[in-house]
């Protein structure tokens, strides 16, 4: 068949099961619980949104949502435990203990599901390969077939065939929204290049043209372009540390320097609320917005005690900047920045003219110097 039916194909195949069911229904048990709440969340490849929560009766548990197609659902008990599974558009039923909910997919726990049985199929099939792959690497070892140019050829044109088999896989399964996140994985894992993604998302939105996951990483990867080529930056809408509304479309008409970094042990801040103090100092009139990425998980030592308590920056109004935290995240852009520390100097219309991603506060006073005085 050619390229172009099995196209229509998946376009076809994505069609009709939404069409087909528009809720969910999951019943089951989790062990070793007894009357305690679960928390079910959507994940749709940015953001996670709570769908439900219900009171278990000896394990048992229900819930029932309109769902117009296959997604990635979490489960959340005390204690942080959690598991993750793809919940379809259908009847399903879940059976797991709660010793098993470790934050990763649930295996062989979720019945009913087409979305999940093709994430088991892949991973199943993904191991058997990886398997084949090392008996064929431990045989090119041996002294024998070393020395035998015919047998050698033949394991490394198995070897080449084996190599084929994640991308012939995605490329048949393209329908499925699971494809779509293995994909999002494997970049944002640093596994693979934003022009492979690329390539990616043409069988993608071809296949699955209205799929959450194949959306949002056509959106992830068109920001991420944006912050690389120098373009228009995305908007920020938050709250400052002090509690007043910040906007940044609404700065516009001079230059503003971002000054974005992570921070999930409070004793290493330092360094950056000092790199930070010398840029407002030697650019007294450049406005500055301070970012700082934490996490709910991040905590301080309570003085004279054992115990801890989360974190979270306090306004320095020392640093004569403005001040946003983003906690775990919650301000959009940041989920497209790598982890490490990231300066952009943006022009009077929003649009990036310099972009650093290493703290070296000399460099960036060099450079910021460098731009405001060709403006």
């Amino acid at each position: 068949m050619t390229k172009v039916f099995w196209l229509f194909l998946f376009a076809l195949i994505s069609i009709i099961p939404a069409s087909a069911q528009k809720s969910f229904t999951l019943q089951g048990m989790i062990g070793g619980l007894q009357e305690e709440y679960i928390y079910l969340y959507k994940y749709d490849g940015e953001t996670k949104e709570l769908i439900d929560s219900v009171k278990t009766t000896n394990g048992e548990f229900k819930f029932e949502s309109p769902c117009e197609q296959a997604f990635i659902a979490e489960f959340k008990l005390a204690g942080r435990r959690a598991g993750k599974v793809f919940l379809s558009p259908t009847k399903m039923s879940l059976f797991v203990h709660k010793k098993d909910m470790n934050h990763k997919f649930l295996i062989g726990k979720l019945k009913g599901s087409p979305a999940q049985d093709r994430y088991e199929d892949f991973q199943a099939k993904l191991a058997e390969n990886n398997k084949q792959k090392l008996k064929i690497a431990e045989n090119l070892e041996i002294p024998e077939i070393q020395c035998d140019s015919i047998k050698k050829n033949q394991f490394m044109k198995e070897y080449a065939r084996l190599n084929q088999f994640r991308d012939e896989y995605y490329y048949k399964y393209a329908s499925s929204p699971i494809v779509a996140y293995l994909i999002y994985q494997e970049y944002f894992a640093s596994k693979r290049s934003l022009e492979y993604v690329k390539e990616q998302l043409k069988t993608l939105k071809l296949a699955n043209p209205n799929g959450l996951y194949v959306n949002n990483l056509q959106k992830r990867v068109d920001i991420i372009e944006t912050l690389q080529n120098k373009g228009q930056f995305p908007e920020i809408n938050s709250k400052t540390l002090d509690g007043k509304e910040y906007q940044l479309s609404q700065h516009k008409g001079k230059p503003i320097l971002l000054y974005i970094w992570r921070c999930w042990f409070p004793d290493r801040a330092q360094e950056y609320y000092d790199g930070i103090k010398d840029i407002t100092s030697t650019f007294p009139s450049l406005e500055v917005v301070n970012i700082i990425r934490y996490s709910s998980f991040a905590r301080v030592r309570i003085p004279g005690t054992t115990k801890s308590k989360a974190w979270h920056p306090e306004p320095r109004p020392e640093l004569n900047c403005i001040e946003i935290g983003s906690l775990n995240q919650n301000i959009e852009v940041v989920r497209y920045l790598d982890r490490g520390f990231n300066a952009f100097l943006l022009n009077k219309d929003g649009k990036i003219i310099y972009h650093q991603n290493n703290l070296n506060i000399e460099l960036l006073k060099s450079q910021v110097s460098s731009h405001l005085s060709n403006l």
